[in-house]
């Protein structure tokens, strides 16, 4: 682990040499280099120290501004925002270092020291100081005791308030006690560099540089990268299909991309491997939409950025450390237009493949009424080129390579869903929707009568829907009528024989007897 000093680092370029060389040494993981919490804090702080002081003078400015203005100013400053701006530096840092955080306990710590003014602190002329050197010392010290596996370089050319090593004064010589061997002090940032790293030559660096940038995977990656990135409302300037500059704001499909040029290439071999650094200049050409109409067009352009990236077998991706705004390209560079004209060739090609491909897949009707236009393209096999994957997967792109009236038309009804409705709304059609639409009517419909009977059984108000007709409403209310009348008891009520009746009626005998009743009553 190595660990830097708020002094050996101090107002740190981000896109400088020594920002390079940490970032190799980072990216090539045999290292790990980091500040504490603390450093990453007095970074941030002196680079915001003018932002107040300039902040304040344009106000100034402006209040002397508007006392010989006839009229208020139209323009004005925004509020300081002190804040906002610390947070950019914490990630700008936070980019280039792994950051220790500080615990409470340090904080504590370092404060109690300063209040007692014993190393690291110090008395000052009226008070004690040195709080955050303090909180730096038992930042390391709490990092060697969590990492017992771990040896600390500490990058400081602070050796008034550190030591160099050699020795410790009271109480630092007890805070470290049983750790001494695993910490070691380097004085500034070229120790770091030749214990560390070991240059490469510039042309063993070009030749590899070279090489790596103009593979396709690289490639690949700046066209992704410039889609997502590449994105202004102001807009960018471009060279259009005639010769003459254009503006334009972002890219409507991954662009097609070469190598334009390699420029200040640096290497340094960390523990066998080569990082470099290098300035690479990539020619992009695409489709683009150009503003307030926001139509397509093609466009041409010079995009220049530093990357950091490494020859070694499997670690081929490079880190885009710092892009500029894209321009137009040199028409006067005769090997630029070579590599531009190929760029459009490629990307001519790519199209007249796609709308070849699109046409076959489907029927001329099925062209024609087809809503799935582009979720159909997008399963082309066109996994070998980005372009042609964004542009199957995005209408405005499709309009601008296949723009026909046969597609308009189609394109046309595709969005208009009435004018579909008309073309094929047939009674066959429609009674087709409202099964389709009903499908619980269709099952009730065609069910099994197992089927139906257990759906009704499973539903009482189904059931009781089903049963509810006319006549077993009747039969349901003479049943009720016939539970509240009273009964009668046919033991007493029913007549009983006298003297004089006895015996049957003769007659009624004789009746049925001779058949012409089928059944008589007795009694």
């Amino acid at each position: 682990m190595i660990i830097f000093d708020t002094n050996a680092v101090n107002l740190l370029p981000p896109e400088g040499p020594r920002a390079d060389i940490i970032r190799k040494l980072r990216q090539s993981r045999h290292h790990r280099v980091a500040v504490p919490w603390m450093v990453l804090e007095e970074m941030a702080a002196h680079q915001a120290h003018l932002y107040p002081v300039k902040h304040q003078a344009v106000l100034n400015t402006l209040a002397k501004l508007r006392d010989i203005l006839p009229w208020e100013p139209e323009n004005s400053l925004e509020p300081l925002d002190l804040e906002r701006f610390l947070d950019h530096w914490r990630e700008v840092y936070g980019e280039i270092f792994e950051v220790i955080e500080t615990s409470d306990g340090v904080i504590r710590r370092a404060f109690q020291r300063e209040a007692m003014a014993l190393p690291p602190t110090k008395r000052g002329k009226a008070h004690s100081e040195g709080g955050r050197d303090a909180a730096i010392w038992f930042s390391v010290l709490e990092f060697l005791e969590q990492n017992p596996d771990q040896h600390v370089h500490l990058v400081t050319n602070n050796s008034t308030d550190f030591t160099d090593g050699t020795g410790y004064p009271y109480p630092m010589n007890e805070d470290i006690r049983g750790m001494e061997h695993r910490l070691t002090f380097l004085q500034d940032f070229d120790q770091v560099v030749s214990q560390f790293t070991k240059e490469v030559s510039g042309t063993d660096a070009e030749a590899a540089a070279g090489e790596l940038l103009r593979s396709l995977p690289v490639r690949e990656r700046v066209s992704q990268t410039a889609v997502e990135v590449l994105i202004s409302p102001t807009g960018f300037a471009g060279l259009g299909t005639a010769g003459v500059g254009v503006e334009w704001h972002e890219w409507l499909a991954s662009p097609e991309v070469d190598l334009l040029s390699v420029t200040d290439v640096t290497g340094h071999e960390i523990e066998g491997e080569v990082w470099y650094t290098a300035k690479a200049g990539w020619l992009l050409y695409g489709l683009a939409l150009n503003g307030e109409e926001a139509s397509a067009r093609y466009i041409a352009c010079v995009w220049h950025m530093k990357v950091l990236f490494s020859t070694t077998e499997g670690d081929e991706t490079p880190t885009l450390l710092a892009t500029e705004e894209p321009s137009p390209p040199d028409t006067d560079d005769e090997p630029c237009m070579r590599i531009l004209q190929g760029l459009k060739k490629r990307v001519t090609g790519v199209a007249a493949d796609m709308k070849q491909n699109l046409l076959a897949m489907q029927s001329p009707v099925e062209r024609l009424v087809t809503e799935q236009l582009p979720p159909s393209m997008r399963e082309l096999n066109l996994a070998t080129n980005q372009l042609a994957r964004k542009l199957a997967a995005d209408r405005a792109a499709l309009q601008a390579l296949i723009d026909t009236p046969a597609t308009r038309f189609a394109q046309k009804l595709a969005s208009d869903r009435a004018a579909l409705q008309a073309l094929f709304d047939t009674p066959a059609h429609k009674l087709a929707r409202q099964l389709a639409e009903n499908q619980a009517a269709l099952q009730a419909l065609f069910a099994p009568p197992a089927r139906f009977a257990r759906q009704l059984a499973e539903n009482p108000a189904a059931l009781q829907a089903l049963m509810d007709t006319p006549m077993t409403q009747f039969a349901q209310r003479l049943a009720e009528l016939a539970e509240s009348m009273p009964k009668l008891d046919n033991a007493t009520t029913a007549p009983q024989p006298t003297a004089g009746h006895d015996a049957p009626d003769a007659d009624a005998e004789q009746m049925a007897s001779s058949g012409d009743v089928e059944d008589v009553p007795k009694g």
